[in-house]
């Protein structure tokens, strides 16, 4: 059994670096990643371009071995010990040893800005980065406790901005945030598809709905929603007035928004709640099944998928919208940071280093696993 190959694959780092999540056997050992584009590339004075990294069982989690370009313009290839953005097991079940927890640390916060992308204050963003989902606790801006949210930029060891340019809260927060605590959400509801936190939802023909973390749906697709009257257009929550409405998915705008077949045109304008409104519920989408002719219509875009890929579990066509369990064991590849040998330099991560690099893994067994 010793090196053999489970699993190998490839993928090509997006427009922006973020952690990438692969599927791998429960039961390997080691994995390997060459990122083959900068295999050529010589570090700069303040960042090193890792080209090849290892992980064995028993490793720290965000760990990993790297080796790069040992400084700017030269070829000469150095290693070390990534401290972070490394390689992480990943088990939504919460039962693998050494894996992410479900649900990380309380991280402190000192304050966030009182805007419909927060920028959220702390000393420590240790694996943060742009994609990564927050749930925060806040002892001023009640109206964002308990909401996942996703990660729209990151400034290292100084704050985060909840939610991205595309999914902003239809309101502020309504006062400047205080201290209180935030955690990384690690795993995300196992049966697709899933119930979502609705931030904004304009008014219009087809009506644009966002969501708080990527939804996943694809065209045809049908939701239901719950708004609370604090947050107006209760015209879109089913009664009898409205033959209990079903909306359906005319279009996919991109991960955290998509457009309905409901004009709201004349419904009461949407708002998110503010802190001056709480308690009270937040506003949410559930998926409640498919309408097949509009299905059919988009019959290309029938494939659930966040960033591109194909959400692990699910079908696509007119089963698009089944239940299914998404759950799976895997890797996450990190976006890199400081090495133990090189604490005061940036060190690029198994996930990649830039725009469209080109990424190979694969993973193994070993007789005697790790320690």
């Amino acid at each position: 059994m010793d090196g053999t190959i489970l699993g190998q694959g490839s993928f090509v780092v997006p427009s922006t670096v973020v952690n990438q999540l692969i599927v791998i056997p429960s039961n390997a050992d080691w994995m390997e990643v060459l990122n083959y584009t900068q295999m050529g590339t010589a570090g700069t004075a303040s960042t090193y371009f890792g080209w090849r990294y290892l992980w064995q069982r028993g490793m720290a989690a965000g760990t990993g071995t790297v080796e790069f370009y040992a400084s700017n313009g030269t070829t000469v290839v150095s290693g070390d010990t990534l401290a972070s953005g490394g390689f992480t097991l990943y088990d939504p079940s919460g039962q693998s040893a050494g894996a992410l927890p479900l649900l990380g640390n309380p991280v402190a916060t000192t304050a966030s800005t009182n805007a419909t992308r927060p920028v959220v204050s702390t000393a420590t963003t240790t694996g943060l980065a742009v994609g990564s989902v927050v749930r925060m606790s806040s002892t001023a801006q009640t109206d964002v406790n308990g909401v996942d949210m996703v990660v729209g930029a990151v400034s290292a060891g100084v704050s985060f901005t909840l939610l991205t340019a595309t999914n902003p809260l239809a309101t502020a927060p309504g006062a400047i945030g205080g201290a209180g605590f935030y955690r990384i959400v690690n795993a995300d509801s196992l049966f697709y598809p899933r119930h979502r936190f609705v931030v904004k939802i304009t008014q219009a023909a087809n009506a644009q709905v966002s969501t708080s973390v990527a939804h996943g749906l694809t065209p045809g697709q049908s939701v239901r929603f719950a708004i609370p009257a604090v947050s107006g257009m209760i015209q879109l929550n089913p009664t009898p007035d409205n033959n209990y409405l079903i909306a359906n998915v005319v279009s996919v705008v991109d991960d955290y928004n998509f457009k309905i077949d409901v004009d709201t045109t004349a419904f009461t304008a949407f708002t998110w709640p503010t802190i001056a409104q709480q308690p009270s519920s937040f506003p949410q989408m559930v998926p409640v099944g498919e309408d097949t002719a509009l299905s059919l219509v988009s019959a290309a875009s029938q494939v659930p998928s966040v960033g591109g890929v194909q959400i692990y579990g699910t079908q696509s066509g007119l089963l698009a919208d089944a239940t299914t369990n998404t759950g799976f064991l895997g890797m996450l590849l990190g976006t890199g940071g400081a090495g133990i040998a090189n604490s005061g330099l940036t060190i690029t991560g198994p996930a990649g280093s830039a725009a469209s690099d080109k990424v190979y893994w694969k993973c193994g067994k070993s007789s005697f696993g790790g320690l």
